[in-house]
């Protein structure tokens, strides 16, 4: 078997080890780029949300490469995104690709440990556990990875910049528990920063995918860390495993804390993304809120509207920003700058008012 799956922001390479462990070999895609994109759009529907036509892109890709079997998440929640693979699996059949497509349910644990992946790879529910303790050991050292690269980008750039390829190689590397372990470790002196804290602090919620891969939100924390801010997140694979295991305390206060507004889930992530909102702004004292989410996506537009209402009663100023193949980088950094502004501009004139 040589899989391949959609890429997945630094946690592409937790998804690699597990298939890895259980036996497969995996044929990455490259990273997401204009061709992936255009790609996608050639063989998707014209309406269809962004993270379809990105991870059909990556399919094509990952088959160009030579890739025979394809791995997909799947689900029937209140989302488009858990039945991508049905379109998916058309299109590809309509451009003559050769392959296996496999969706891979989220949403239950025993099936997935005891059925799902012991008949794909022909191994034992022992096995699979192990391999998925390895899992959540390496998804939680992407999750603190990518928040320390957030600080250090946003006190040193250059530097941050320049450590993050050998940090993603020692992720790579780390494929058991105690090299995971020693890993982090590493990781954690690599990026120290003294106990420094940036000046500017945003929240960071959305849609997952377009929050977690980079190439779907074109690395906006990236550009937020060149312009000093430090990017604060909860959204990562770590928290969207430990929710599927029902384990995961950070989603039960997120839909506690979002009952002030939605009493009921109107689909997707919109519960998380208000919840997580309120949290960062309450507990975590963020200077203001970057929301990204797919254009044409329902759940996150609800959302959008329940965060302008919080920016009004808070004074935290929210950016919500939509992706499609159509979107700028110039047009987003424009935004994204003068938005950082406004922050320090606002805060300033606390300073002041003080005085």
């Amino acid at each position: 078997m040589k899989a391949t799956f959609p890429r997945f922001g630094y946690d592409t390479y937790v998804f690699k080890t597990l298939i890895e462990d259980l036996g497969g070999e995996v044929i990455l895609p490259p990273p997401t780029s204009k061709k992936t994109v255009e790609l996608g759009v050639k063989h998707s529907p014209e309406l269809i949300c962004m993270p379809f036509k990105i991870t059909l892109g990556n399919f094509i890709e990952g088959l160009e490469k030579g890739a025979d079997t394809l791995l997909m998440a799947a689900g029937t929640r209140k989302c488009r995104f858990g039945y991508y693979h049905f379109l998916q699996e058309q299109a590809l059949e309509r451009i003559g690709k050769k392959y296996r497509f496999v969706s891979v349910g989220q949403y239950s644990p025993l099936g997935f440990i005891f059925h799902l992946m012991p008949h794909i790879f022909g191994v034992s529910p022992l096995r699979v556990i192990r391999a998925l303790c390895v899992m959540l050991e390496k998804s939680a050292m992407t999750h603190e990875f990518r928040a320390l690269l957030n600080r250090k980008r946003a006190l040193d750039f250059e530097e941050a910049e320049k450590l993050k390829r050998p940090a993603l190689g020692i992720i790579e590397r780390a494929n058991s528990v105690s090299s995971i372990r020693r890993a982090r470790n590493n990781l954690r002196v690599m990026f120290s920063v003294d106990g420094r804290k940036p000046s500017v602090r945003v929240g960071f919620v959305g849609e997952i995918f377009t929050m977690i891969e980079q190439g779907a939100n074109q690395d906006i924390e990236k550009e937020l860390g060149r312009l000093g801010v430090e990017v604060v997140f909860e959204r990562s694979l770590w928290h969207h495993l430990r929710h599927l295991l029902k384990i995961d305390a950070s989603y039960f206060r997120s839909e506690i804390l979002a009952r002030r507004y939605l009493k009921e889930c109107p689909g997707g992530e919109a519960i998380r993304t208000v919840g997580e909102s309120i949290h960062f702004i309450e507990h975590l004292k963020v200077d203001g809120l970057v929301h990204v989410f797919p254009f044409m996506c329902m759940s996150e537009n609800i959302a959008m509207e329940v965060l302008q209402q919080l920016s009004e009663e808070t004074h935290v100023p929210v950016l919500s920003l939509s992706f499609d193949e159509h979107t700028a980088q110039t047009g987003l950094l424009t935004r994204l700058e003068a938005f950082v502004d406004l922050i320090k501009r606002k805060k300033r004139g606390q300073r002041l008012s003080r005085n």
